[in-house]
Formats: structure tokens, sequence, C-alpha cells
């Protein structure tokens, strides 16, 4: 494999990065103008729950971009970043980013989505519960990120 493959690969891996990291801080906003909306302004609560389920293809994209550039790249360095404890731990945070976003806040908004339909924009007893465990796996998502983040700057040993 060529030094520019690497690069190329390298500067998807980072628009990926990019994308899901941005995707889940615009997500978590968006979900806290919707909480405020929510029960009130019946069609500002409906464009940003639609806004909210969009935003989950980019999280997609953004994830597919990361594991196919990072495979790529590991195709070319395995030797040299597999066995640095650095890229281990961040592989196992890769794994949480994906059973928190991907997982838990798939499951959350699909929770949301029939919510609302039932509820015709209503807040009930479970609007309380299912806007905390939204901010929860939000904020650990952001967290995740930038614990990557951090990981891939200073690279331990």
């Amino acid at each position: 494999m060529s030094v520019t493959f690497y690069q190329a690969a390298l500067v998807l891996h980072i628009i990926g990065i990019t994308v899901m990291a941005g995707t889940s801080f615009t997500d978590f906003i968006a979900f806290r103008a919707f909480g405020k909306a929510y029960g009130g302004d019946t069609g500002k609560s409906w464009v940003l729950a639609h806004y909210l389920y969009t935003l989950q293809r980019f999280l997609g994209i953004g994830m597919l971009l990361i594991l196919v550039s990072g495979i790529t790249m590991m195709v070319k360095l395995h030797a040299l970043w597999g066995a640095q404890l650095w890229f281990r731990i961040k592989m196992g945070i890769l794994l949480l980013i994906i059973i928190n976003g991907l997982g838990l806040r798939r499951i959350l908004g699909t929770r949301l989505k029939k919510m609302i339909a039932e509820d015709n924009a209503q807040p009930d007893k479970n609007w309380s519960g299912l806007k905390r465990n939204f901010a929860l796996v939000q904020l650990i998502q952001l967290l995740l990120f930038l614990i990557i983040y951090i990981l891939s700057v200073f690279k331990f040993n």
C-alpha cells in the first residue's frame, strides 16, 4: 500500500470521526430544543423530531467512514499500532461508541417516535425518563469522543 493511499485513508478517518462527533453534538443541542418545544409548540416539536431522526443517518455515515478507513490504515500499520496500549483502548472505546450511539440512541429514538405518535405531542409520565436517558446517552457519547481525540493526540504506550 502506498503512502498516499494510507494518507487518503487517514483523511477519511478524521472526516468520519468529525462527522460522528459533530453529529452527536448537534443531536445533543437539537434534542434540548425539542425538549423545550415538546408539549407546547406542536409544529416546532414535529420539525425538531424529524431533524433528530435525520441525524441518525449521519451517525451511520460517519461510522462507516471510520470503519472502512480504519481497516484500510490497519492493513498498512497493523504491526506498529496494533501492539500499542493507546490503540487497544481506542478500539474498545470505538466499540462503546457503536453500542451507545448506534444502539442505545436508536432505541431511544424509536421510543420517542412512538411516544410522539401516540400522545399527539402531549408529554406523559414517560417523557421525563426518556428525556433523562437521551441526555445521558448523548453526554456519554460526547465524552467517549473526547477520550478518542485525547488518545489519538497523545498516543501513550
